[in-house]
């Protein structure tokens, strides 16, 4: 057998004592690289067999735990940056932001309500009339309720 010919699968399994479907699921893998030599696919499987032998390969138990403490870490490493950001003000709790956000629908509406009073008193004063303010109630209330019409959800929803 030329071991530099292309390899073919049913040719490779009889000589390494495999099944052709064995060999195919390496190739449909990609542990045997389609095109390559007789010389390659040995060499790769002897290295996958002493790999095997030596136990160096990972059972799917150990992966899953692998996995599963390497995303552990990360998470703690995650809760620790967000800790020291807390600490150095970087971000804010909950809390502190429904605080600024009330403060600031306060003032939103509070400047709202001042350009309306001035308006209409820049109005009155240029034109000589008197504008009825009952009449723009609804319109004034519909703005003060999109001013103030923010969410944040609960902590409660959270739990």
């Amino acid at each position: 057998m030329d071991l530099d010919a292309q390899a073919k699968q049913a040719d490779f399994a009889e000589l390494v004592g495999a099944t052709q479907q064995a060999v195919g699921k390496h190739v449909a893998s990609g542990l045997l690289e389609r095109g390559a030599s007789y010389r390659v696919w040995l060499a790769t499987y002897c290295e996958k067999l002493r790999t095997e032998a030596s136990g160096r390969v990972q059972s799917n138990a150990r992966e899953r735990r692998d996995l599963a403490q390497a995303a552990e870490s990360e998470a703690k490493a995650a809760m620790t940056m967000r800790q020291l950001w807390r600490e150095d003000e970087l971000i804010l709790d909950l809390e502190t932001v429904r605080q600024v956000m009330s403060e600031w629908s306060t003032i939103g509406k509070n400047e709202f309500l001042g350009a309306v009073d001035s308006i209409i008193t820049a109005i009155e004063s240029e034109h000589g009339i008197t504008v009825d303010r009952d009449t723009l109630q609804r319109d004034v209330e519909t703005a003060l309720r999109a001013i103030g019409s923010y969410s944040l959800e609960s902590p409660e929803v959270n739990s």
